[in-house]
């Protein structure tokens, strides 16, 4: 979007704007009117991020609401390992051993916590096709409908009918995969530059303030005898599916997808809205929307998933999945999942556990919130890789004190535990939605943020049948030393992400483009001036 005009003093636009929008890219064919992506290039780089939530606040609102889908994806990741230590959910979907203690066996449980991430897969898949279709709107209504139809089985499953449970967690997973992908997809089509990173990052703010949500309620029902322990847990989620079909309505749809479709007054009265009562130049806007789309109708007129693996887009779909692939190398699952069982198996009690836990989630919502500074101020790249370092280093420190079986280790343990998401929750976390959605063209956004959010689910159900095996007494019996593994992992995704995560702060969609497009290093994209002649070319 383009900034208006306001009496504050104005950066002066950098001298590559002009020839990242006049650009002949490629040996397409050549599109030479190219002169509203200049100009609306020159005019949202000086947009402060205060001014811009000033000016667009109402985009800056919408893209929060649309984002409330994916609270229900951080609730329902975590109120299955926070289940897990319900004594009453363990009476009625466990069986009772020899030691007279009701135990969920292993098998079951990795099932129990992987089967959102299978639907997920199937969610973020279909979202291409879905929202290209339907819209943006038209996706998340889908999404509405489907989440409230998966909780409605788990809330009326009865006692050892886990087979039942499972098909209700697989259909939800199904929704919450749309919710996220989708989300992720308005935020960059909906917000101006200096919104973007903060838009963005809010998917995992939401995603934050579900876990946080789950544990909370987990604190307060884990005690009950009866099935409401774990049937309010799924009772609540209800809300979220209700409130989003009831702004629906009065919800702005994408102007991107709009042009797409040929609706250029319906695009203009959107960007109009948007904007509200402050000046702004709506017509450049709207002509920087379809020149954008022009352009890429040079290289293809239509867009598959194939599309998204040809040329240079095969170079950032792997950066948009890779972020969700480091996320899980990063031992996201096992410290953040896993916590609250985890804390009981180290031998705190059942109350301590579910205290710790929700420390955990709230702490991650305030370095969420932290971030909707640092992303702009220090950008994604840096702050991305600085806290990728600190968690292989956090991961390895937790995996020594697993050694020791003292009381103190123990704490130890639980406080690096919530060190642990806190800096997580800075970096890697919220900027994974940043990166991936912003690394993608706009013509493959939603097939490509699909891939992602399909990446995302498919290593989330890996770990979720993994960490049970490697941590349960009856198994590998590792507990804390599961540390080791995911440090491990960690370090090489660190060396990864110094090499190939780029620095897109302050790079509109046409420059972000053309530095793919010239094959320009991740470790160059911030400081590389777009009218040299020689790139620095890099493969992968």
């Amino acid at each position: 979007m383009t900034a208006p005009a306001t009496n504050e003093k104005q950066v002066p636009p950098p001298a590559h704007v002009e020839d990242s929008a006049s650009f002949d890219k490629g040996s397409g064919p050549a599109y030479a009117n190219l002169t509203a992506l200049a100009q609306a290039a020159a005019n949202d780089h000086p947009t402060r991020r205060l001014q811009a939530i000033r000016v667009y606040w109402r985009a800056f609102l919408w893209c929060l609401f649309m984002c409330m889908g994916a609270l229900l994806w951080g609730y329902d990741s975590q109120v299955g390992g926070g289940l897990l230590s319900v004594p009453s959910f363990r009476r009625d979907f466990g069986y009772l051993d020899d030691a007279g203690a009701y135990v969920l066996p292993a098998k079951w449980q990795s099932a129990f916590n992987s089967v959102s991430s299978i639907g997920g897969m199937f969610g973020g898949l279909s979202l291409g096709y879905v929202s290209d279709k339907f819209g943006r709107r038209g996706a998340v209504a889908l999404c509405c409908m489907v989440s409230i139809t998966g909780i409605f089985i788990q809330f009326f499953t009865y006692p050892h009918r886990n087979a039942q449970l499972i098909v209700g967690k697989l259909i939800n997973g199904y929704a919450l995969g749309m919710y996220v992908s989708g989300a992720s997809s308005y935020c960059a089509e909906v917000s101006p530059l200096a919104l973007r990173g903060i838009t963005t990052a809010s998917v995992n703010l939401w995603i934050d303030l579900g876990q946080f949500m789950s544990n909370g309620v987990i604190e307060g029902t884990g005690n009950f005898n009866s099935a409401y322990a774990y049937r309010l847990p799924f009772a609540l989620q209800w809300i979220f599916p209700v409130l989003l079909l009831a702004g629906l309505p009065f919800a702005p749809e994408s102007p991107w997808w709009l042009v797409r479709k040929g609706r250029i007054d319906d695009a203009r009265k959107i960007l109009t809205r948007l904007a509200g009562p402050v000046t702004t130049d709506v017509d450049l806007q709207l002509q920087q929307i379809k020149e954008t789309i022009e352009l890429e109708d040079t290289y293809a007129a239509n867009s598959t998933y194939a599309d998204c693996f040809r040329g240079i887009n095969r170079k950032r779909t792997i950066i948009a999945s890779m972020v969700f692939i480091l996320q899980q190398a990063a031992g996201v699952v096992f410290v953040l999942g896993f916590s609250t069982y985890f804390f009981e198996l180290a031998g705190f009690q059942d109350s301590k556990s579910f205290r710790l836990g929700v420390g955990v989630t709230a702490l991650g919502v305030a370095g969420n919130l932290i971030t909707f500074y640092t992303v702009n101020r220090f950008g994604r790249r840096v702050i991305f890789n600085w806290t990728m370092f600190a968690c292989t280093i956090l991961l390895l420190l937790i995996g020594f004190l697993a050694i020791p079986t003292s009381q103190n280790a123990r704490w130890a343990m639980a406080s690096f535990t919530l060190v642990y998401n806190f800096i997580y929750q800075t970096g890697i976390g919220p900027l994974g939605y940043v990166i991936f959605a912003e690394v993608s063209s706009a013509k493959l956004r939603s097939k490509t943020v699909g891939l992602g959010i399909l990446t995302n689910s498919l290593c989330g159900m890996v770990m979720n049948i993994v960490i049970p095996y490697l941590v349960n007494p009856d198994e590998a019996n590792l507990g804390g030393k599961v540390g080791f593994i995911f440090g491990g992992l960690a370090a090489v995704g660190t060396v990864w992400a110094y090499l190939y995560i780029p620095e897109t702060k302050n790079r509109t969609v046409d420059e972000i483009d053309l530095l793919f497009e010239r094959g320009v290093s991740a470790r160059h994209f911030a400081d590389y001036n777009l009218n040299e002649e020689d790139p620095v070319a890099e493969k992968i």
